[in-house]
């Protein structure tokens, strides 16, 4: 519904952009932080806790307008009093992270727009305005004029548009009350932090409907919201990585540092912005940008204290560029200042080597719709990327300029190619010099995905990144041909294998394919039932069934009740020449067959397999038994799993895990994260925690709760080390079919599991 601002000045969301590379240390051009601290006259000592308590009462205290000459905004403080065609707004309340304010339509006034922005987000819009000859005035009537454009901006950031209309009491028009911070337009908009600037906006239209042919008056009032004293000396250390056409940054809080808000751009952007503004507002900037300060050791981003920029062919070390990051404490008081950082890219020598890269690809291992082959790396190739050409692309290619070429080798290294590292790539930062030894790499599964056509020849189009981040040349290899498909050599095809299903569960089965690697290059399959299937079964002639797995589409009958289309699975190979795979979601006792083929390296098609297996019935009984346990996570970005398991008597079941208080705040009122963290003394009893937690779960998303239905084993990951409360409600039923209910759960802490019963000493 609404779009933020400009950040400051064109480009600046480059810097949510992940390397491709990790950068190399940065050594002479690393210098230690410096923190400027805000001087500006005009807000200087106001922020700081001089609020007090007056965000609490009804009289907010008044702070000094930040004003700059060369962007004069006419704008009430707390109150401004509009006219007939205009809207009155007065601030009736100011707290730490929000304000209270009221809109007062004049007699004629029909709807209205509002927004509110944070002062430094306008001034920097205002900043990019006369930058680039949009603001040909410093006049004030044109500054607060192209605030009114803001309110108007189509693009997706204009203010909300409210009519009289809106109301069922038109009395209900003439005051209206923004509680700001509780209403759903702060969220899109400027949410409020401690010790900021900021400006309500309003106009007025004396039509129903509001637009910029039908607008009057501009209402603007300045409002400013208080903080409380700053507790201990919250700080941020930053620290800058350089390379060659990448940099990184990981901050570092100290103790009394709750969180951090950072910001990175061109040196003299973030220069000239200060130069216009001062160091306070820029503060500001940094704090209003973004919905929240980033944390350390945030579960759901590992990566919150760090981010990094890779500018790849066009890194230009030249060029500086400035990070700055401001420490909040645990009220989201900001530090007395700020940390700042200045750096540029490592400069890459005029006589750097071309990193080289080759290409074999083996005659026995190219199939019909799949490949390998074996690039090999000298030394100083780091990475190459890599297309597939048909021999017309290469004609396209070879008529290239150098210039098409180049930009060619960009589009491959950065958006369309394959990419694979030297694995025996080693960078001395030092010497600048790759150390490590040329060597061989061999790439498998290779298959029909790379959209390989059977009887078409291809070449590898190639280009490579030397230790400087440097692309080479790109290269083609020698031609390789694909073979052609044969369907009707069933017997002599050399793909043989052994195929069957096993591990019924409830809703999953495995299938198992052994096969010998040197004579199998892909398998193709799909399942069926009776009931959904292509409108034939396992009976019907091999050259139909061969027929339809590789052309499916054809088959697609509308008049077939089953509505079967399925998309046909391609597999590649595997060294081990065993295959499992676990197919889940399925029906409960439920017959389902696995019909499949495979190719041979020479481009036959092998027999059609079958396989059936029938899925467990779903056995209900009066004891719903669920198995829960904490384990450690398969996946990097996780630490834990807890898993859900059926035992018996369960017809499904309701599951959920929760690291906030606020989950359980509506049947726990009052719980916080302390009480989370020590449940024994939370002051909340045994009782009250089970029936909390399963109010939660039994309450389903419809209920603000956290519970998802299963009907079959599952589980949930999640990082971090903090206190994570996973629980389940299993459904059974009893002898005269009436639903049974028992919750499980387990409080899960540094990669331990604790139930309720056991932290209260209770005895099951």
């Amino acid at each position: 519904m609404k779009k933020t601002f400009n950040l400051l000045l064109a480009g600046l969301l480059a810097f949510g952009i992940v390397a491709c590379e990790k950068p190399q240390p940065e050594e002479d051009d690393k210098k230690d932080d410096e923190t400027q601290t805000p001087v500006d006259p005009g807000t200087g000592d106001q922020g700081g806790d001089q609020g007090g308590d007056q965000g609490n009462t009804n009289k907010p205290q008044q702070f000094e307008f930040p004003f700059y000459e060369e962007f004069p905004i006419e704008c009430g403080n707390l109150l401004t009093e509009g006219s007939e065609v205009g809207v009155t707004i007065e601030v009736t309340k100011v707290e730490e992270q929000n304000f209270v304010f009221e809109l007062r339509p004049g007699p004629l006034v029909q709807s209205f727009k509002l927004d509110v922005y944070p002062m430094a987000q306008l001034y920097n819009n205002l900043l990019n305005d006369r930058t680039f000859g949009n603001l040909t005035t410093a006049e004030s009537w044109a500054v607060n004029e192209r605030i009114r454009e803001y309110l108007f901006n189509e693009s997706g950031s204009g203010g909300y548009a409210f009519s009289i209309n809106d109301f069922d009491d038109p009395d209900e028009f003439l005051q209206i009350e923004f509680d700001w911070m509780n209403t759903p337009y702060a969220a899109a908009s400027a949410v409020a932090v401690p010790d900021c600037d900021y400006l309500i906006a309003v106009v007025a239209s004396t039509e129903e409907s509001i637009s910029s042919v039908t607008q009057e008056d501009l209402t603007l009032c300045f409002v400013h919201t208080t903080s409380k004293p700053l507790v201990g000396d919250p700080q941020v250390e930053i620290e800058v990585n350089t390379g060659y056409t990448a940099f990184g940054v990981q901050h570092y809080l100290n103790a009394d540092a709750a969180g951090v808000y950072f910001f990175g751009y061109l040196t003299s952007e973030i220069d000239a912005y200060i130069d216009a503004f001062g160091d306070t507002m820029f503060r500001d900037f940094m704090r209003t940008r973004v919905t929240s300060p980033s944390v350390a050791d945030d579960p759901n981003n590992p990566q919150s204290l760090y981010y990094s920029v890779s500018y790849g062919e066009e890194a230009d070390a030249s060029i500086m560029s400035t990070t700055c990051a401001v420490a909040v404490d645990a009220n989201l008081t900001p530090q007395e200042g700020y940390a700042r950082r200045d750096f540029h890219l490592q400069e890459i020598p005029e006589d750097q080597p071309i990193a080289k890269t080759g290409f074999v690809i083996p005659e026995d291992r190219i199939a019909a719709t799949y490949a390998e082959f074996q690039i090999n790396f000298e030394k100083d190739s780091r990475t190459v990327y890599y297309l597939f050409y048909t021999e017309e692309q290469v004609e396209a290619f070879n008529a290239m300029s150098d210039k098409d070429k180049r930009r060619l080798a960009r589009d491959i290294a950065n958006v369309d190619g394959y990419g694979c590292n030297n694995p025996n790539f080693i960078w001395d930062a030092e010497k600048e010099e790759a150390v490590g030894t040329a060597g061989s790499f061999y790439v498998e599964n290779v298959y029909e995905n790379m959209g390989f056509i059977p009887g078409e020849t291809y070449r590898v189009i190639y280009t490579s990144r030397n230790g400087f981040g440097t692309l080479a040349p790109l290269e083609l290899s020698e031609p390789f041909t694909m073979d052609e498909l044969n369907f009707n050599n069933q017997a002599g095809s050399k793909a043989k294998l052994k195929f069957y299903l096993d591990q019924p569960g409830r809703t999953s089965f495995r299938s198992n394919i052994e096969f010998d690697p040197a004579n199998v290059s892909v398998f193709r399959l799909q399942y069926m039932t009776p009931d959904f299937n292509p409108g034939f079964w396992i009976d019907a002639p091999q050259e139909q069934w061969v027929d339809f797995i590789y052309n499916p589409a054809k088959y697609i009958d509308p008049e077939n009740e089953s509505g079967y289309s399925p998309i046909i699975n391609v597999w590649p190979t595997v060294k081990t020449g065993v295959d499992r795979f676990v197919w889940t979601g399925m029906m409960p006792d439920t017959d389902y067959t696995i019909y499949l083929c495979a190719e041979d390296f020479d481009g036959n098609v092998s027999e059609v397999y079958f396989a059936t297996i029938r899925t467990s019935e779903i056995q209900v009984g009066p004891d719903p038994t669920i198995n829960m346990a904490l384990v450690p996570s398969n996946y990097s970005q996780y630490d834990w799993t807890v898993t859900y398991k059926i035992d018996h008597d369960v017809e499904y079941f309701l599951y959920c895990y929760t690291d906030s208080p606020a989950d359980l705040s509506a049947f726990m009122p009052g719980i916080n994260k302390g009480h989370f963290n020590n449940i024994k003394d939370s002051g909340f009893s045994y009782e009250e925690w089970v029936n909390g937690i399963y109010e939660w779960v039994a309450g389903g998303f419809e209920e603000n709760g956290g519970g998802m239905r299963a009907e079959s084993d599952t589980s949930q990951d999640f990082a971090g080390e903090q206190t994570v409360i996973a629980a389940c409600i299993a459904v059974g039923r009893d002898a005269d079919g009436s639903p049974v209910y028992k919750m499980y759960h387990l409080i899960c802490k540094d990669g331990k599991a604790q139930t309720l019963e056991e932290i209260f000493g209770i005895s099951e």
